[in-house]
């Protein structure tokens, strides 16, 4: 990674910005991002994530800075919760990419955190982990999430920069472990075909039932996410 001429790229598109006082959009409702993990077989470890995106693209698309807020249902718990938070960060933030460039590509307008940071796109899943650190309530200031501000001003080197983004990786990965995960009782049908049936206490025996894509994706076994 080139810093320097990341540097003058970020400081070209944002001349105006005072990174002192840079902080994130006001925020006008929560909208929740129902997250659907889905087992292919009896290993613990083996699974996939289905994203229900859709409510908060139609927000975004209003050009609101909507409050995310991340729920997690799965069919089972006992799965290493370490594995399960940076391969969830990862395909989040992947995702997210994926929908900001479909929806620049679009040209319809602004979409809220869909469009979010202008410059922020040459650093890829940037915006992607800002998002997803605010929806776990670890989010602050734009400064706090990556070292922007040294970057712009030419005062950080390329070993730093990717000391503070891992840092910032780590934050959201140790609030993902700690996440609570949702028992939903099609997912727990699903993760226990072969008759064995696992622990039920965190089950939400009211939750709604399953979406029905999620339904058509149960049995693919496709890693991936889906929106």
């Amino acid at each position: 990674m080139d810093i320097k001429k990341l540097g003058r790229r970020l400081a070209a598109k944002l001349p105006d910005v005072s990174w002192s006082d840079l902080t994130l959009p006001e925020m006008t409702r929560e909208v929740e991002i129902a997250v659907y993990l889905v087992h292919n077989s009896i290993d613990p470890e083996d699974y996939f994530f289905l994203f229900n995106f859709e409510e908060f693209v139609e927000k975004s698309k209003a050009g609101l800075f909507v409050q995310p807020v991340i729920r997690i249902f799965a069919g089972r718990n006992d799965f290493s919760r370490t594995l399960f938070a940076r391969q969830f960060r990862e395909v989040f933030a992947a995702e997210f990419d994926r929908m900001r460039a479909q929806l620049a590509a679009s040209k319809k307008g602004k979409f809220g955190w869909l469009s979010f940071g202008g410059a922020f796109e040459l650093l890829s899943g940037f915006v992607g982990n800002m998002v997803l650190h605010i929806a776990l309530s670890a989010g602050g200031k734009v400064l706090d999430q990556v070292g922007l501000g040294a970057i712009v001003k030419g005062k950080s080197d390329e070993a730093k920069l990717r000391d503070e983004i891992e840092q910032t990786k780590s934050q959201v990965e140790v609030a993902l472990q700690r996440i609570e995960i949702t028992i939903h009782r099609e997912l727990y049908d699903h993760a226990y075909l072969d008759g064995y049936l696992g622990k039920i206490s965190d089950m939400d025996r009211e939750a709604w039932p399953l979406p029905a894509y999620v339904r058509a994706h149960l049995d693919q076994g496709t890693n991936g996410s889906w929106w």
